[in-house]
Parts: C-alpha cells; sequence; structure tokens
C-alpha cells in the first residue's frame, strides 16, 4: 500500500511536525511520525471500508488529530528521557535501560487509533464494506 497516494499525506506529516517539533532532537523523529501517519491514514481507510486514494482531503485534520494524539499519549518523540520510553529500572548501583526504537514500531503497531472521539466524525465518511 502506498500511504502517498492519500492527496494530503505530506500535508498530514508537515501539521504533524508543526504540532510536535523536534524539540528533543530525536534523530528517529522524522521516521516515527512518517509510520504513525501511515498507519493513522491505514486505520482511517479501514475503518471507513475505503481504498487510501479514495479517501477524502476533508479527513486531513482528523488524521492529524489522530496522528498527534496517538504520539502525544504515547510519548514517542519524546527521547530517552520519557517515562514511557522506560523498559527497567534497578535501584541497587541505579540501571535504567530505555525501550530500543524497534519497541515503539512495535508497540504502535498494537495500538487502536480509532478512539470514541473520532468515531462520530469518521462515520460520515463510512461506507458499507465491499461483498
Amino acid at each position: 500500500m502506498d500511504y502517498k497516494n492519500y492527496s494530503k499525506y505530506d500535508d498530514v506529516v508537515k501539521k504533524t511536525e508543526l504540532l510536535l517539533p523536534n524539540s528533543d532532537n530525536n534523530s528517529s523523529y522524522e521516521s516515527i511520525v512518517d509510520f504513525t501517519v501511515e498507519k493513522a491514514i491505514n486505520d482511517v481507510a479501514n475503518y471507513c471500508n475505503t481504498p487510501i486514494d479514495e479517501l477524502p482531503a476533508e479527513l486531513c485534520s482528523t488524521i492529524v488529530s489522530l496522528t498527534v494524539q496517538l504520539l502525544d499519549t504515547h510519548g514517542w518523540l519524546k527521547g530517552q528521557q520519557s517515562d514511557s520510553n522506560i523498559s527497567s529500572i534497578t535501584e541497587g548501583d541505579v540501571s535504567v535501560t530505555f525501550k530500543q526504537s524497534s519497541e515503539v514500531y512495535k508497540n504502535l503497531q498494537t495500538v487502536n487509533t480509532i478512539s470514541d472521539d473520532f468515531r462520530s466524525i469518521l462515520n460520515k465518511f463510512r461506507r458499507l464494506p465491499k461483498q
């Protein structure tokens, strides 16, 4: 699937980057944003039963909101100092282990992006599945 077939793909990425700037100089920032945008687009297309290249441009702001909410809620852009990126803590001789980027991507794949906040909006664009 080519997510760039969504007519507003570049707009979604730009708006997401404006709303969540790379203030921590995270080296994986662009990859995480792109992957999250792709997931949001895919989830919206699946929920609406609409091919990605047929998603209406009116869903751009909803996809941006889904992406920002997902990134912000899980703190995946917050660099290594974020509590959500801590894998384990040991008290004796103090040891902190951080999650690897691959764990972030793995967790991202299992998250349900379509929450109740967005269902009412997406239901207006939803189609019946083809038999």
